[in-house]
């Protein structure tokens, strides 16, 4: 769709230039398939910007093309003011291209011509605006439910990861088998990231969008920034169930504790209602909830048995953050 969405600008700008563009044809279509982004928030700013970077180039071309009129002398000094003038934070990544475009047009010659340096603006300017346009008028790109999957993958995996835990701990496991879940919590964080920008790159895309209809359809509560912070904070006490497990078993396999087990069932069920049932998760966390205060008060001698049942806790008074 976005190729479909670039080419057709690419035309447009072309129809709508060709009575004026003259030698300079190709301007508009450039400019108005580098508007055609993958959110309309992200096609108007590159239009601004690149319209921005242009005109500074076309400027700083003229400027030194009065002042150094040999082309061999002027090449080195537009690409060198060019690059430091680009390092202005208002141009963004952008920046490199008042470098090129004042090195472009130094070579060509038309430096000293004002009245074709307008035209060159004028064109990219018109470019922009049409990419920018056929972007936002024609199905303009929403990605919410790229977040929503992400973040359900991101669910799955935590989920997996307790009841793993929970069917070796009920009859019994190794320190072997607590290295095993470290390595896997640790990947945890991998998932935590891609969730973290797909719900970021869902935001974005609904920003400036005249979608609203088909927004408010497609979005979901698991879209949503706030949840993949707590299920990252969720991910860092699994990890640290897991390291405590080990040290459980550092020295011998340790014995089942069917309890311990229970308990990380029962919080994989609550991550698993977020990601499908999330209105039901205030009632689902009560179980964990329940199971884990029952354990604190019991939790006997053993301390880092007492510290897997305050992570869980912990991992609970995040999953009821969500809720609030």
């Amino acid at each position: 769709m976005q190729a479909a969405k670039a080419a057709l600008a690419a035309l447009g700008a072309l129809l709508v230039t060709a009575p004026w563009a003259g030698t300079h044809a190709f301007l508009a279509p450039y400019a108005a398939v580098l508007s055609v982004t993958s959110t309309v928030r992200g096609s108007w700013k590159g239009a601004a910007r690149q319209a921005a970077t242009v005109s500074a180039g076309v400027v700083l071309a003229h400027l030194v093309g009065r002042l150094v009129p040999d082309v061999t002398l002027a090449v080195p000094v537009v690409v060198l003011l060019g690059l430091l003038v680009g390092r202005w934070r208002q141009f963004g990544p952008d920046g490199w291209w008042v470098a090129i475009t004042a090195l472009i047009v130094v070579v060509n010659g038309t430096a000293a011509n004002a009245l074709d340096l307008v035209g060159w603006v004028a064109l990219s300017i018109c470019g922009s605006l049409v990419g920018a346009g056929v972007n936002t008028l024609l199905l303009p790109p929403v990605h919410l439910r790229d977040a929503k999957h992400a973040v359900a993958t991101l669910v799955a995996e935590v989920a997996a990861q307790l009841r793993d835990m929970a069917h070796a701990v009920h009859d019994g496991w190794s320190a072997a088998d607590a290295r095993h879940w470290a390595h896997s919590a640790r990947g945890l964080r991998r998932a935590v990231r891609r969730a973290d920008d797909a719900v970021w790159y869902g935001r974005e895309s609904a920003r400036w969008n005249p979608r609203r209809r088909h927004i408010r359809r497609t979005d979901s509560p698991l879209a949503g920034p706030g949840v993949v912070d707590r299920l990252s904070r969720v991910s860092e006490r699994v990890l640290q169930v897991s390291v405590l497990l080990s040290n459980l078993a550092e020295r011998e396999d340790h014995p089942g504790d069917p309890e311990l087990a229970v308990l990380l069932e029962r919080l994989a069920d609550a991550v698993d209602v977020l990601a499908e049932r999330p209105d039901e998760l205030a009632a689902a966390l009560d179980a964990p909830g329940a199971e884990a205060r029952r354990l604190r008060e019991g939790a006997g001698e053993q301390a880092a048995r007492g510290a897997c049942v305050i992570a869980v806790s912990d991992a609970v008074a995040e999953l009821e953050a969500v809720t609030g």
